[in-house]
């Protein structure tokens, strides 16, 4: 069993995830309410009538996605405060066009001050050539309270291999928002790790799955099973809703860094799809 001390990584880009905004931090004072402190200057408020769970009962997920899976007991967990370090670097998408007449969810994480990651499938669908016409981004969702806003998004891409062919190994897509939002709430890493450094490593992943109340956010984590050049495979606990969520590793450093992009499941165990050399390479043009 390896120490994540001992991992290296040649390509490399480390997380920025600073308590409070300005770089300073909260003495941990019992019954202090520090999600007030986290989402101050920002417009905390109760989210439209078209982004509520009422509304978001008639969701779609990826129509040619596979089934994600829970495996033996379902232990899932709540995120503890959306508004605290890491989650709050956690959004829920929720996305129009893909599937005409019906809203999309799906789950992305920051990655950079304008940059959110997500699955390619929560953006374009390559069977129908259907593409996203509205991208809802709303970081840190809390049931139907949007802690730090809600921001449409400026811009979106997604991987050509994706957008051309539908090669799984691809599904990868970016979202880009209009204001520097990272600046404020922090991001994730990335890292391109080697397969003997992968394999029975510790990872964590988050996101919006569509079997629970619908805009609020659950953990899990768990070991990599078994890695492939493109794909990660590990047996944490996901469901619908949550495609587009960052699998990542907490280190010896506290750092939290993606090594992949959770996408599909299957009976067994689930798929991220791996940030190797050339989804780093990127991710890193498309971090703004």
């Amino acid at each position: 069993m390896k120490e994540p001390s001992a991992l290296t990584a040649p390509r490399f880009r480390p997380d920025f995830m600073i308590q409070s905004n300005n770089g300073g931090r909260l003495e941990p004072v019992a019954d202090f309410n520090a999600s007030r402190v986290m989402a101050q200057q920002f417009r905390r408020r109760l989210l439209p009538a078209r982004l509520r769970q009422e509304s978001l009962r008639d969701y779609s997920s990826h129509g040619i996605a596979f089934a994600q899976s829970f495996f033996g007991n379902d232990d899932r967990t709540p995120t503890p405060s959306t508004t605290a370090l890491p989650w709050r670097c956690i959004c829920q998408l929720v996305v129009e066009g893909v599937h005409p007449g019906r809203q999309l969810l799906g789950t992305g994480w920051l990655a950079g001050p304008h940059t959110v990651i997500t699955a390619g499938h929560n953006l374009f669908n390559p069977e129908t050539n259907n593409g996203a016409t509205r991208i809802t981004v709303v970081p840190g969702r809390d049931g139907d309270v949007a802690p730090f806003d809600y921001y449409v998004a400026g811009d979106f891409r997604v991987h050509q291999g994706w957008y051309e062919s539908g090669n799984q190994h691809q599904d990868v897509g970016v979202v880009w928002l209009q204001k520097p939002l990272g600046k404020r709430l922090g991001w994730f890493g990335i890292a391109s790790y080697s397969d003997k450094d992968l394999v029975d490593l510790i990872v964590n992943t988050a996101g919006y799955p569509a079997d629970k109340r619908i805009g609020t956010q659950w953990f899990n984590a768990g070991r990599i099973d078994s890695v492939d050049a493109d794909t990660l495979y590990y047996g944490l606990d996901t469901q619908p809703g949550q495609s587009g969520s960052p699998v990542f590793q907490f280190d010896a450093q506290s750092r939290r860094v993606a090594l992949a992009v959770h996408a599909y499941g299957a009976d067994d165990r689930n798929q991220g799809i791996r940030i190797n050399d050339e989804i780093y390479d990127l991710f890193s043009s498309w971090i703004r």
